[in-house]
């Protein structure tokens, strides 16, 4: 059996390694020409990091990047507004939260799966399905054949634009700028997540690595605002000035090269991800913001989940395997992508943030842990 894998970006390339594992060839078509090291920080949650426990590499991405003890929400002065010391969460799943660069994890994910299973400069155009097989036809020119497609070319999927051509974008009505810094956290962070919420703004930072340290910013703001893009330090310095150390000193050392800014969507989850021999995964089935950290986290559950539906269904029809993969993930994703939509609204409220601080912080602590408890199972 061989299979296409349209996006090489962690859905992709951690369902290769999956399928690989059962015997499943198939190979990877990323649209960029080459790979560089970019992009910014990720934190992959407790229910990724089993995921990768069972393929047999967690322990790798736990050695490049910073397994985290503590995850926080505070105030503008870092007055802890709710906390979760993550031991717990270690003890019952066996692994944290770990922060690490994107281009680090991305080098693991290639190096795991073999770079002669990626092929890179080809950009979906469009895909056709044969009696027996499905086509997949490049923008230079080329094609590729195979047994099924998997679409995991992210939130702006060629594959989903195809079998499913009216999913309306949702703009969640903040944008974020998001970098990469050399610097030195004070002891108390170095092995934490702290996202800190203002007024309709709010700043996460975490250490990535040794002096490495990822961030994001977050503000409300309309979507499309084109600002000189020399202004943006002048911009974010501005509107953080009264945080609390390390935010404004961590947001003066990023080079202005290592920032990046994105409007945050997400699409109304969609009733079906796939059609006859193809199937939409990740970002490209079910967008979410980022506010629980849950997009790579899902997208590599979803690897996980897509390799048990062939292991479970060895002769079962391509649309059957895809119905059973869907039905295991679907309700799960769904309210992942609704509660972080809602916690994206919460953090950005106008009016009555005091009010909200105060209540966040009589919630006991064993109620966050079981919230995250939901989140971090993983139940095939």
């Amino acid at each position: 059996m061989k299979g296409l894998i349209i996006g090489g970006g962690i859905a992709g390339l951690t369902t290769a390694i999956a399928l690989q594992k059962i015997d499943i060839q198939t190979t990877v078509y990323e649209a960029v020409p080459e790979i560089k090291t970019v992009g910014a920080g990720i934190w992959m949650a407790t229910n990724a990091m089993q995921v990768f426990n069972r393929l047999g590499f967690a322990e790798r991405i736990e050695a490049h990047g910073m397994p985290l003890e503590k995850v926080a929400i505070t105030d503008s002065n870092l007055k802890v507004i709710q906390d979760t010391n993550m031991q717990n969460i270690r003890q019952k799943y066996g692994h944290s939260i770990t922060a690490i660069h994107r281009a680090k994890l991305q080098r693991i994910l290639l190096e795991k799966l073999g770079i002669e299973n990626v092929q890179l400069g080809k950009a979906l155009q469009s895909f056709e399905e044969t009696k027996n097989s499905v086509i997949a036809h490049f923008k230079d020119g080329s094609s590729a054949e195979a047994d099924f497609l998997i679409g995991a070319d992210g939130i702006h999927s060629n594959v989903r634009k195809q079998l499913f051509p009216n999913v309306k974008y949702r703009y969640s009505g903040q944008t974020c700028w998001r970098g990469v810094t050399q610097f030195d956290l004070p002891p108390s962070y170095q092995k934490a997540t702290i996202e800190t919420w203002g007024n309709q703004v709010r700043l996460g930072f975490s250490a990535i690595g040794n002096r490495e340290v990822y961030w994001f910013a977050v503000q409300t703001s309309p979507p499309n605002v084109h600002e000189d893009r020399s202004k943006w330090k002048a911009h974010l310095s501005n509107l953080f000035k009264n945080f609390a150390y390390p935010i404004p000193a961590i947001l003066a050392t990023t080079p202005l090269e290592n920032i990046v800014k994105t409007d945050m969507y997400d699409f109304k989850p969609i009733p079906k991800w796939h059609e006859g021999r193809v199937c939409l995964i990740g970002d490209a089935a079910h967008a979410m913001t980022p506010n629980m950290g849950q997009g790579g986290g899902q997208a590599v559950e979803d690897a996980y989940f897509l390799m048990k539906s062939f292991e479970v269904n060895p002769n079962a029809d391509f649309p059957s395997i895809f119905a059973h993969f869907q039905d295991k993930r679907f309700k799960k994703v769904k309210k992942i992508v609704n509660t972080s939509q809602q916690i994206g609204d919460m953090a950005h409220i106008k009016y009555g943030r005091g009010i909200r601080n105060f209540m966040f912080r009589l919630l006991p602590q064993s109620l966050a842990e079981k919230q995250m408890e939901a989140v971090y199972s993983i139940d095939y």
